[in-house]
């Protein structure tokens, strides 16, 4: 009889994508697992659609840290996701319960316990949220991306495998990725990733930079889809001011997207010689398993500093680690002209790729399959 597993998740694609990543290593592993998602938003929604795996909502209370008006309807919406794990879990039936954490897996996970199925989740980051120190105290076992994150969780229950990464975004050509960006191979390439909802204050350094960093380099901007319209207008603002000048250099060397999806994301890595991006878990273990020198600006105040955690155990290896509040122009042209130096940029490359756990996602999928 097949295995049925249900999986967990929602909301940020740092939640999405290393569950898809553990989809996929269940179906090569056993290819007649059954497998069922369970969660919310339209990360998950487009990403379930697009590894064909079946999808049902349910809502989601979330327990917010500031003011909204959000907050009133949050005990009513996990009331409601609590019914509905209740109903799609008894139909269901899995043998086993994989959560990605976030407030979407606190009822799925709830319920799975009290019908005695096994539960096991994954903390991506160094410092665990409020779901997952939750979910923890239910699970069988809790899969750790950072060994940092051990003493937050009963002893013994924690296994270090790292964060599961799409092997899709590992295997892009740099030729032909130049080539799809029309790119030259004799210049540098920066990838400035700022997530999946794009990062303000990245933006705001890159554009003051933009001049200068054209000049020498080429630039992927993704920037988040709700600031492609503000991005977008300054950037053709600095295309009209330099029409006697560096225009044509923006136009060659320079190009902004919102969004990437999967196939755009492993062009754009495999372009890159040299990666800005925030330090999320995710962010950091794709840049690791590619070898990609990395450039690292964490959210200042994100949950319990965990952005910032994630840095400085990532800088061990090589990562430059800059704080919001001391981004310039010129810091960010300096240490990314100190990384391309090619003594430097070997090393860093190499240390960089011993961070990686190119098999969480494998090892989390057996754990669970048996």
């Amino acid at each position: 009889m097949a295995k049925r597993i249900l999986l967990v998740g929602g909301g940020s694609g740092g939640h999405v994508f290393p569950l898809m990543a553990v989809a996929q290593s269940l179906r090569k592993l056993d290819p007649t697992a059954e497998l069922l998602v369970l969660g919310e938003g339209p990360f998950l929604a487009a990403a379930c659609k697009a590894n064909d795996l079946r999808y049902k909502t349910i809502y989601a209370g979330k327990f917010r840290r500031y003011f909204s008006l959000l907050s009133v309807l949050d005990p009513f919406k996990a009331i409601a996701g609590f019914f509905q794990s209740l109903w799609y879990l008894v139909w269901y039936l899995p043998d086993a319960v994989f959560s990605k954490g976030g407030y979407v897996s606190v009822m799925p996970a709830l319920v799975a316990r009290l019908y005695f199925i096994p539960v096991y989740t994954h903390e991506s980051d160094s410092v665990p949220g409020l779901a997952n120190s939750f979910i923890g105290k239910m699970a069988k076992t809790v899969f750790i991306s950072f060994e940092s994150a051990a003493k937050y969780f009963k002893a013994g229950k924690t296994v270090l495998v790292g964060n599961p990464v799409r092997t899709e975004l590992l295997t892009g050509d740099h030729d032909a990725a130049l080539a799809q960006f029309n790119f030259r191979a004799d210049r540098k390439t920066i990838l400035v990733a700022g997530g999946s909802q794009g990062a303000k204050r990245i933006n705001d350094a890159i554009l003051e930079a933009l001049v200068m960093l054209v000049k020498d380099f080429q630039i992927i901007h993704q920037c988040g889809e709700s600031q492609l319209a503000a991005v977008k207008a300054q950037v053709d603002q600095d295309v009209k001011e330099g029409q006697k000048s560096y225009a044509s250099l923006l136009s060659a060397n320079y190009r902004l997207y919102p969004f990437f999806d999967a196939k755009e994301l492993a062009l754009a890595y495999a372009a890159a010689d040299i990666i800005i991006s925030r330090a999320g878990a995710s962010n950091l273990f794709e840049i690791a398993a590619l070898g990609k020198p990395a450039i690292l600006i964490p959210i200042t105040g994100s949950t319990g500093d965990h952005q910032m955690q994630n840095a400085l155990e990532f800088e061990k290896y090589g990562g430059i680690v800059i704080e919001e509040a001391n981004i310039t122009s010129h810091i960010i042209i300096n240490q990314i002209q100190s990384l391309l130096e090619p003594e430097n940029y070997q090393a860093v490359s190499a240390r960089i790729k011993t961070f990686a756990k190119p098999d969480a996602a494998d090892n989390i999928a057996a754990a669970v399959l048996s």
